[in-house]
């Protein structure tokens, strides 16, 4: 019986022996990480993403090449060319964070998780609801407890989605103490993070909104504009991957017939089609059934749908119908986005005044002026 017993404990021996060589470096530094993690670090886990299960790469999202760029230079170049960053004034300093802004629906989020997936970078993601607390005192440890975490897991990015809700400006006289105290604890903590592999990020729709304490560690302000005409039809192209389409569909033609739609509004658009399809797909095989006398309760059973659908333009004329843009000209948010992005935005697309070229307009509808910037053809943004 003991020499069975030790046999088969050697066995579960070698099962855990085998499984934890499978386990790669990442797999086992995030287990330290959850083991040695504060009860306060342990809250904020459930943010972290890692770059293996982000599904979003910079093809699914449709962006001028500068602002790629300049992302890409900001996070990931200092891993791939350490020694540039181990002398001079990269040795000492560096750019503490990034803001992106721009109308809702542009593709902040997605950029920023696809810029964690092409540099395989750990993302944590924070929210209001995971720092503030009803207790005095409890959110600037909440604070204190998102740069520990990240730290442990560096390289990361600190995404912080609409970050409104956190930095609001301190000056408003409706703001709380404790909304101070959590604002200060952020820049306290800001200042000392000099590790070059954890960086910060930060979206909103609103970024007047915010505090000047926190623009001034965000040097780079990145505008997300709404799309062109050009970037619609792209954007189309991207939710469409998949679909079969009817010859009558165009698609640049319904790239013009959308001025003002958001990445996020086109998205709508595409499923909204989908779904219109697979509602005419279901009354076609029921009328069928019925007319060919099926019984009623075994009607659902025999039901005959085509093998794959295919959309056509009928189908995109009542997804219109149903999804409207979600931004329009004459928004008083649009302006105030255009009025800050005049005053803080990176200077380099503001240099000159630049054409549109929608190359087909709409009669009547005048796409610049619900754009935040002017812009070339193809240098919308979208996704």
């Amino acid at each position: 019986f003991l020499t069975r017993r030790s046999s088969i404990l050697r066995k579960d021996d070698r099962k855990k022996s085998s499984s934890t060589s499978k386990e790669t470096p990442a797999d086992q530094k995030r287990k330290q990480i959850k083991l040695n993690a504060t009860p306060r670090e342990k809250k904020l886990l459930g943010g972290v993403v890692h770059p293996s299960n982000i599904k979003v790469t910079f093809n699914d999202v449709r962006a001028p090449a500068d602002t790629i760029e300049a992302l890409k230079t900001l996070t990931s170049l200092s891993l791939v060319r350490p020694e540039a960053f181990s002398y001079g004034v990269l040795a000492k300093d560096k750019i503490p964070g990034v803001l992106l802004y721009g109308p809702p629906g542009t593709g902040k989020t997605m950029l920023a998780k696809a810029l964690a997936k092409e540099s395989d970078t750990t993302v944590l993601e924070v929210s209001g609801s995971e720092i503030y607390d009803k207790y005095v005192g409890e959110g600037e440890k909440n604070v204190k407890a998102v740069f520990s975490l990240a730290k442990k897991l560096a390289p990361c990015i600190v995404f912080i989605d609409e970050a409104d809700a956190i930095f609001g400006d301190r000056g408003a006289g409706s703001q709380r103490t404790s909304h101070r105290e959590i604002i200060n604890e952020f820049l306290r903590e800001w200042d000392g993070m000099n590790d070059l592999s954890a960086f910060i990020m930060v979206a909103t729709n609103r970024p007047f909104d915010l505090d000047e304490a926190i623009l001034r560690r965000l040097p780079r302000r990145l505008l997300i504009d709404l799309p062109v005409e050009a970037d619609r039809e792209a954007i189309l192209k991207i939710h469409l991957q998949g679909e079969d389409l009817e010859p009558d569909v165009d698609l640049t033609a319904l790239a013009a017939n959308t001025p003002f739609y958001s990445g996020s509004d086109l998205k709508n658009l595409s499923v909204a089609a989908a779904l219109a399809c697979v509602r005419e797909e279901n009354l076609t095989a029921t009328t069928s059934a019925a007319a060919a006398g099926e019984d009623s309760s075994a009607l659902s059973k025999n039901l005959k749908y085509p093998a794959k659908r295919t959309l056509g333009k009928r189908h995109f004329d009542i997804a219109i119908q149903e999804i409207s843009a979600s931004v329009s000209e004459d928004m008083q948010t649009l302006a105030a986005i255009r009025k800050f992005d005049e005053r803080y935005g990176d200077r380099k697309g503001r240099k000159k005044k630049m054409g549109m070229g929608f190359g087909r307009e709409r009669e009547g509808v005048d796409e610049e002026a619900a754009m935040v910037r002017q812009r070339e053809v193809g240098k919308g943004v979208g996704v």
